[in-house]
């Protein structure tokens, strides 16, 4: 008995020792606010919280919801718009529980020449169909009378693949980030199209958010509340000093001018997540919003309180207090 006691114990330690995975969507450090997944393990936020990480990359939303439903993951940053369909199709199992960030800095890109009024027929580039960059271009691009259906739609996969093909001319415009945009090493043949303000102002919605399976709600809660605060304390170092995200995206992609990370630091000041960025007015708005896309039957009728659960983030903060750098609170 005392040896199946031991053996319990051993593999119960085992349990508790495996790391919590985090599924990301990009192949390198971002250069957005949403880089905090990954500079809070380079920066050692997880470890100075008591949880171990483990990042695991995969290409796109679409490939992020496949790996957390197999299994691959405990986290997973994917889009709302992909919550939602999973929701509207009845799984009901995975709910939002932070944003790291509430809405990726997007610009439309392209060869000079281009304009909107002569985009019909040229080649604009995407992730993959149903990535977030297709779903915000076609609203944006809808706004300024252009419609994403009238383009040849070239999948290209991540953001610098999308840059090499606009610089190198195999299509001729495409959704970036302002990051990314600012990185090309050779813009003289570019212009922006459509920049952050104006993209914004098309698609002003939450767009990105961290997810979990309810299982790991009751299973990790005490890893789960750890890699909140981490990212929290994480988002609220930058937020107050942008130099310090400079610091640490220069470790973290030394192929980029500091320069560039200044600029983009001053960007992105007040996109910050210090408050968690699970916002629920900014959430019911999102999911007004995206349901203007869908299908107009009972089965896109998702009940927000089954999507959203803002239990954990409310533990985080309860413990370690709101601040006052932005991301206003909303229950």
């Amino acid at each position: 008995m005392l040896r199946i006691l031991a053996l319990l114990a051993l593999l119960a330690g085992a349990a508790a020792a495996d790391p919590f995975r985090i599924i990301v969507t990009d192949l390198e450090t971002p250069l957005v606010p949403n880089a905090v997944l990954n500079l809070a393990a380079q920066e050692d936020y997880f470890d100075r919280a008591g949880v171990e990480v483990e990042l695991v990359h995969v290409r796109q939303t679409p490939m992020a919801v496949a790996a957390l439903q197999a299994g691959q993951g405990e986290m997973a940053n994917i889009s709302v718009e992909a919550l939602l369909s999973l929701h509207a199709e009845g799984a009901n199992d995975i709910v939002a529980v932070h944003s790291s960030d509430k809405a990726l800095p997007f610009v439309i890109a392209a060869r000079k020449g281009v304009t909107l009024g002569t985009m019909a027929g040229t080649r604009f580039g995407i992730g993959q169909p149903g990535s977030l960059d297709q779903t915000l271009s076609a609203a944006v691009l809808g706004a300024k009378g252009v419609s994403l259906g009238a383009l040849v739609q070239v999948p290209l996969g991540q953001p610098a693949v999308r840059g090499q093909a606009l610089m190198a001319g195999r299509i001729d415009a495409t959704t970036l980030s302002i990051g990314s945009y600012l990185s090309l090493p050779d813009r003289d043949g570019l212009q922006l199209l459509v920049g952050v303000e104006d993209y914004f102002r098309a698609a002003a919605v939450v767009s990105k958010v961290n997810v979990v399976a309810r299982a790991t709600l009751a299973g990790r809660a005490q890893d789960l509340d750890r890699v909140l605060e981490a990212l929290t304390l994480a988002a609220r170092d930058y937020a107050g000093d942008p130099a310090l995200w400079v610091a640490a995206m220069e470790r973290a992609r030394p192929d980029v001018a500091p320069a560039t990370l200044t600029e983009l630091a001053g960007y992105y000041r007040a996109s910050w997540t210090v408050n968690g960025g699970l916002q629920r007015d900014e959430l019911l708005h999102a999911q007004t919003w995206y349901s203007h896309g869908m299908e107009r039957n009972t089965r896109w009728i998702v009940d927000p309180a089954k999507w959203m659960d803002f239990a954990p983030m409310d533990r985080v903060l309860a413990r370690i207090g709101v601040s006052d750098l932005g991301d206003p609170v909303s229950r």
